[in-house]
């Protein structure tokens, strides 16, 4: 029989065992995922609640040579983290196959493993920030991926709650302070040797053989010095240690391991137990300088190693520059004393000046791709942040000159070249722990969110905290809106009504975590986990009405409800608050008179169906039931006590309903019903994936897909927004103006707000109207709308002034429109040589003229003053020095480049992709891309104003910004 933990992860095969635990590969159930499944079989005393917190901030790390952490939780005293499963093997494999790693290849791995430590340790994590000691740094923890980079694996949640007992311990690979052993006292020795003995030693080549297997070390609670024993060739060593004591491995002991694990990558070999007793790396067999890193990180003296990764990397970065044996191929001889001292010192001073402005470049780089992740997480504030912070603008002979990449993420942050009308990331908001759930206030002006013992509630405009109430420490405990100004939750004390404005609670009824409130806003039901008793209370001052006992009946709940709330129930009040709908653990699904008990509606008395979801609309209770492979959509006409009829699907459904109206998704399918004549009418599709919740407003509607992403579709079906993810959401609300995303395992809401641009609208259109492409008319009142079909002319109000088809459009071979001066028309060219010309004022046939037949490649070339660009339809496009007629660059390789404009210190590219879209990119005169133009239609070299065609009805405008105003925009930004 199969395994599943959680009711979630179906266990696949076991990956591997050790001390702490089993590591299992996984599959997620709901998600359709492989994960791999850590289970810490080790006692930890840390309570759930810290634990949970700590859990939010591990969860939250994100760096590409760290697993992505998904999920902690507590099961039969085992804790279980959920992460990413990495394809590929951890190198301890090929060390046991006798595989050897090149120089070349395990300095690249140290980078790699050092700039996740430098993430790692740095204490930026969480509210308050803190850093993170991996603590078992070694070979079987790195995997290494069919694209041949490394992935450190094994997180330890408990180090950062100094969980001393669940430490990793290997030996070899561990540092001292791992076993309690301090030798910050021992004076300044490197491994029982000076620092000049140590470099000579290794520029002699010691050949001597590491065997550790020779040591063995016993510690107890009463030692005060240690001795250790190396047996056969080797002469007996003993050394003294400060009296034992209880050390928590810091981010040096992380040093420590790295260097041995870096040291048996290399030699083959694993390093000796005894920090003192490790030999050192041959200087003449792998580089000094390489030696002499290893060395200095495994120094036993914890003071005397690197105190940081960032520094230990560093070295590696510039290996090249302080080899002595590089140094030595650039002695000048025979030069006067003075002459090579001058030198000397104008080579140091710009060596330093380079190495600085190297350090600086990378940095700047860091934070353009920081500013792009933040964007597609949906925090554009960081984006604007991250992206001038690689802008300074004081300036000096240390600084170099501004990177392309810092300007692009700038303008992608501030989103300058973007005019339709969408929902954008606004912001984010930290949470001071992940979600349990989150709602949106009837206005859908304000956010509520439930967390850790705690709800807060947010403006959506502003993301500040406008309140905060103690909530019980339950992951299902419900915070609810009972109108714009008022939050009725389940507070520690017992469920409380709170004026957000003036944060006073206005009443205190008894203990309960599940609440729901009458549509009218008049009543409230709660129902306690631990008692089978529905609550009813007076929304005006918490008078407590009637109870209804349940019986034995029980509402489902998780398996821990410290750490998730299942969402699977119903429990829902009508408009006036008469009847109660409420389903239970055994699959029960009732519909309660709330005052007269014999007039009860059972849908199931039980049933298989584990998964619930519903409302009232008017008369009719909606709701929709699913289990394994099976799902129903059915009706219940409450005022008559009849049941309508259902539905069944094979895919997952899920059914909503309020006075606004119903709506059920069904796979892919979203449709919105007809309360009277039950017609279905589809309001969104997410092509192939399955949509797993959704939230509808009066003009829009956001879908989550299980596939990790979202959508946000106007009232047309059309698509505003569509994004994929790392996670899916599991929470979505929408508003009038603004929506918002969060899931379970991150501690932030992401919320969007609708943006407009009608103020930059220069021409309205037929919005119907198909078409390829559209160009503003020279005098800027116009604009032409064309394809190989046709075109149409409109005036900026909207008005069609003309149109026109072309004949045989099928042995079209191009389009061209052209300008002169306030003069514009379209070329249409066909493939025997006939070009006509068209008046965009008013269509007329202009001229038509006969000449030389286009090559039928389909080959197009561009010019600037500097360049030439060649446009294949089936190759990237390449550019070439105009004098020299040397090649330069090929340019998107993906898309087709349709047209290149020089404007000003500016090139601008303008490209078709495959599916027809159309984007442009705006480059420098190193044809460096500075910005991304989607939708670009037209451009007016003149006043460099660009236009954008959305296919909306409406072609806007915006000019070209310089770098300055850009920076400007950043520091006024929010």
């Amino acid at each position: 029989m199969e395994e599943v933990i959680a009711s979630t992860y179906r266990i696949i095969k076991k990956l591997g065992s050790g001390g702490g635990g089993n590591v299992y590969l996984a599959d997620h159930l709901r998600l359709n995922k492989k994960v791999v499944l850590k289970a810490d079989k080790r006692r930890i005393t840390t309570k759930t609640a810290l634990l949970r917190r700590e859990a939010d901030v591990l969860k939250n790390l994100n760096h590409p040579n760290i697993p992505k952490v998904y999920d902690f939780f507590v099961e039969d005293d085992t804790v279980y983290t959920v992460m990413d499963y990495i394809e590929g093997e951890s190198l301890d494999r090929p060390l046991k196959r006798g595989e050897h790693f090149s120089q070349p290849q395990v300095i690249q791995w140290a980078k790699e493993l050092l700039d996740a430590l430098e993430y790692l340790h740095s204490p930026t994590h969480g509210d308050p920030p803190q850093g993170f000691v991996h603590s078992d740094i070694k070979p079987a923890n790195l995997m290494r991926t069919p694209d041949n980079h490394i992935v450190l694996i094994d997180f330890n949640i408990a180090l950062s709650l100094g969980e001393d007992a669940v430490i990793g311990c290997s030996a070899g690979y561990a540092s001292p302070e791992h076993y309690g052993l301090d030798f910050s006292s021992d004076s300044d020795t490197v491994n029982g040797e000076s620092e000049t003995e140590a470099e000579s030693q290794s520029a002699q080549d010691s050949e001597t053989e590491v065997d550790d297997s020779t040591v063995e070390r016993t510690i107890t609670e009463s030692d005060t010095e240690s001795t250790e024993k190396e047996e056969g060739s080797r002469k007996e060593k003993s050394f003294s240690a400060s009296p034992k004591k209880i050390i928590v491995p810091d981010v040096r002991s992380d040093i420590y391991s790295t260097g041995a694990t870096l040291y048996h990558l290399l030699s083959g070999s694993k390093p000796a137990k005894n920090a003192k007793a490790v030999v050192s790396l041959s200087g003449k067999e792998y580089s000094p300088q390489v030696v002499k890193i290893i060395r200095k990180a495994m120094n036993p003296n914890p003071d005397l190693r690197y105190q940081t990764a960032q520094d230990m990397r560093s070295d590696f970065l510039h290996l090249r520059d302080r080899d002595p044996r590089v140094r030595r191929l650039k002695a000048v001889k025979r030069l006067d004393i003075g002459v090579v001292l001058l030198l000397l010192a104008a080579g140091a001073s710009m060596t330093f000046v380079g190495l600085k402005r190297m350090q600086t470049t990378e940095n700047w780089l860091k934070l353009a791709e920081y500013s792009k992740s933040a964007i597609e997480s949906g925090d554009v504030d960081k984006a604007v942040k991250d992206a001038l912070a690689g802008l300074p603008e004081e300036k000096g002979i240390l600084t170099p000159e501004w990177l392309p990449e810092s300007k692009r993420a700038l303008a992608n942050a501030l989103g300058v070249y973007d005019l339709s009308d969408k929902f954008r990331s606004s912001g984010v908001i930290k949470l001071p722990s992940a979600p349990y759930k989150i709602k949106m206030s009837p206005d859908g002006k304000k956010l509520a969110a439930v967390y850790q013992s705690e709800a807060a509630v947010y403006d959506a405009e502003s993301l500040k905290s406008l309140m905060t109430c103690p909530m019980m420490d339950s992951a299902l405990a419900d915070a609810l809106f009972s109108d714009d100004s008022h939050l009725l939750a389940a507070g520690k004390d017992g469920v409380s009504l709170y004026n957000i404005e003036s944060r006073e609670q206005m009443w205190r009824a008894g203990m309960a975590s599940t609440l729901t409130i009458s549509g009218d806003g008049q009543v409230a039901a709660a129902m306690d986990r631990d008692r089978n008793i529905v609550s009813f209370y007076d929304m005006k001052d918490g008078q407590l009405l009637r109870e209804r006992s349940m019986g034995d009946k029980k509402m489902p709940s998780a398996f821990n409800d410290s750490f998730a709330d299942p969402d699977n129930a119903i429990f829902c009040l009508n408009m006036d608050g008469t009847m109660l709908a409420i389903s239970f653990s055994d699959g029960g699904l009732y519909v309660m008179d709330t005052e007269h008990p014999e007039d009860d509606l059972i849908v199931y008395e039980s049933s298989d169906y584990s998964e619930f979801a519903g409302g009232f609309h008017g008369d009719k209770f909606v709701f929709s039931a699913g289990k394994s492979g099976h799902s129903l959509f059915g009706l219940v006409n409450v005022k008559e006590g009849t049941y309508i009829g259902d539905m069944e699907s094979n895919l997952r459904m899920k059914a909503k309903a309020d006075e606004r109206g119903i709506w059920v998704s069904e796979g892919n399918l979203l449709s919105e019903f007809d309360p009277d004549t039950l017609a279905d009418k589809e309001i969104a599709f997410t092509d192939t994936w399955n949509i797993s919740n959704f939230s509808v407003s009066d003009k829009h509607t956001l879908a989550v897909t299980d596939e990790p992403g979202f959508s946000i579709f106007d009232q047309g079906e059309n698509a505003l927004v569509h994004e994929k993810s790392d996670e899916e959401y599991s929470f979505a609300e929408l508003g009038t103006e603004y929506a918002a995303l969060a899931n379970r395992s991150q501690p932030d809401i992401r919320v969007m707000k609708e943006e407009t641009h009608e103020d930059t609208c220069v021409v309205r259109y037929d919005a119907k109207y198909s078409h390829d492409e559209a160009r503003v008319t020279g005098d800027g009142e116009k604009a032409m709308l064309f394809s190989y079909d046709g075109f149409r002319i409109y005036d900026s109000d909207g008005t069609l002034t003309a149109e026109g088809s072309f004949p045989e459009a099928e042995k079209i071979y191009d389009q061209q429109f052209r300008r002169d001066g306030e003069k514009s028309w379209l070329d249409v060219i066909w493939y025997d040589g006939t070009v006509r010309a068209y008046s965009s004022e008013d269509g007329t046939l202009i001229s038509e003229e006969r000449g030389e037949a286009p090559s039928k490649d389909l080959e197009e070339e561009f010019s600037t003053e500097k360049y030439r660009f060649v446009s294949e339809l089936h190759s990237a496009p390449k550019v070439y020095d105009k004098q020299s007629g040397k090649f330069v660059k090929e340019l998107e390789k993906d898309d087709f480049l349709a047209y290149v404009t020089e404007v000003g210190e500016y090139i601008l590219t303008e490209y078709v992709r495959a599916d027809g879209e159309r984007y442009g990119l705006l480059l420098d005169q190193n044809l460096e891309i500075l910005a991304d133009l989607p939708d670009l239609c037209d451009i007016h070299i003149p006043d460099e104003t660009i236009y954008f065609d959305y296919k909306n009805g409406e072609l806007r405008q915006c000019h070209l910004y310089s770098i300055q105003e850009l920076i400007d925009l950043g520091k006024n930004y929010r």
